[in-house]
């Protein structure tokens, strides 16, 4: 029997692309029973490629440990289905078009009638209500209206990140947030309407340039490698490429200049003596760096700073994550090959699968069609 923390938790989600199907995954890999409910066509992700043994890298990704049934909800029979299902879930979860389920008959108000207990958790681009409720938004949509872009990238070239965090970010809050709600419902017994949007999460995630820009008129853009409020902090050339390197503090500063660059007058130059002296003076203090950068390769240079407890790494590509000592990998089953994938700490599914579009629909049909 499964000792998995959410092995006891059934989660129903009507749910597409990529920021619900991520949070139900994290919940799948805690031991959640996940059903997921595809249109007749399936989840538009699972056309997104054809990368992985001719299914899609973000579909399989992103569903497995999970059950696929295909329901039509405009159909009385697939709306009863959905009833009988949501009566005994602990989780519903949809990121649909705002509105939505609530003309489908399944908003908040409907299905907490039907099941106090369950917890909701709906996902829009930019709310529920408001001017922007009926505009589309996708992840990369989201970076740029988030203003995200505009301190990404090169220095006057605005860039969107090259993930797609706005969904990945708005996926795992609603995680966090439905395990606080099963959490307060040990106390209350009552579920409740979790309502989370694209906008929200990654324009929170914009806190820092937006207080700067309200506070000290600065407005913010991109830097490329370096850090906006930190020096150094960022990609310097060494003898046969560029390694990176941060510090954050005053005390690794002086560790920098002691340690690594065997300049330790450096540490008290007046250009450098702060960190907000060395970003003002970030250019001097690349040359400075460089000088002695320059004598070292990467390798010898990754060791040197190591030693001196200075943080700094590699400026991978893909193939260097590929090959990266650190990853960790875990193997699921995709259209009945094994596929190895990256995995977190904490996955605890065993022989996970990607199931097929309604793989599990005639089980689960029988299973809840009577009650």
């Amino acid at each position: 029997m499964s000792t998995l923390p959410l092995s006891d938790l059934l989660v129903v989600s009507l749910e597409q692309a990529v920021a619900a199907p991520y949070c139900t995954r994290l919940l799948a890999e805690g031991g959640a029973r996940v059903i997921k409910l595809e249109r007749p066509e399936g989840d538009f992700a699972r056309a997104y490629d054809t990368a992985i043994h001719g299914q899609s890298a973000y579909f399989v990704w992103l569903n497995s440990g999970k059950e696929s049934l295909v329901v039509d909800l405009t159909r009385a029979e697939d709306a009863a289905l959905l009833r009988g299902m949501l009566a005994r879930a602990d989780v519903f979860i949809q990121n649909l078009k705002p509105g939505s389920v609530d003309k489908l008959g399944f908003g908040f108000e409907a299905v907490h009638a039907l099941n106090p207990r369950l917890v909701m958790c709906s996902i829009s681009g930019y709310g529920a209500t408001g001017p922007y409720a009926d505009m589309k938004a996708y992840d990369a949509l989201i970076q740029a209206e988030t203003g995200l872009c505009s301190v990404t990238g090169a220095p006057g070239q605005p860039s969107k990140v090259g993930a797609s965090i706005c969904d990945i970010s708005t996926g795992l809050s609603a995680y966090g947030e439905i395990l606080k709600a099963l959490y307060a419902r040990h106390g209350s017994g009552m579920g409740t309407h979790i309502e989370l949007s694209l906008f929200e999460v990654l324009s929170e995630w914009m806190a820092v340039p937006l207080a700067i820009l309200e506070y000290t008129g600065k407005m913010l853009t991109g830097t490329g490698m370096d850090h906006a409020q930190l020096a150094p902090y960022g990609a310097y050339a060494a003898k046969d490429g560029p390694i990176f390197v941060v510090i954050q503090n005053n005390r690794e500063w002086v560790q920098l200049c002691r340690d690594g660059l065997d300049r330790p007058q450096m540490a008290d130059d007046p250009r450098y003596k702060t960190n907000v002296l060395r970003v003002e003076n970030r250019a001097a203090l690349r040359t400075d760096m460089e000088a002695v950068f320059a004598r070292f390769t990467q390798a010898e240079l990754g060791l040197k700073l190591n030693r001196a407890g200075i943080a700094c790494g590699s400026i991978n590509d893909i193939g260097g994550l590929q090959k990266h000592p650190a990853l960790r990998r875990k193997e699921i089953e995709a259209g009945g090959q094994t596929v190895s994938l990256i995995r977190r700490t904490g996955d605890g599914l065993v022989n996970a699968a990607v199931p097929a579009l309604d793989e599990q629909g005639a089980a689960i049909r029988a299973e809840f069609s009577s009650h």
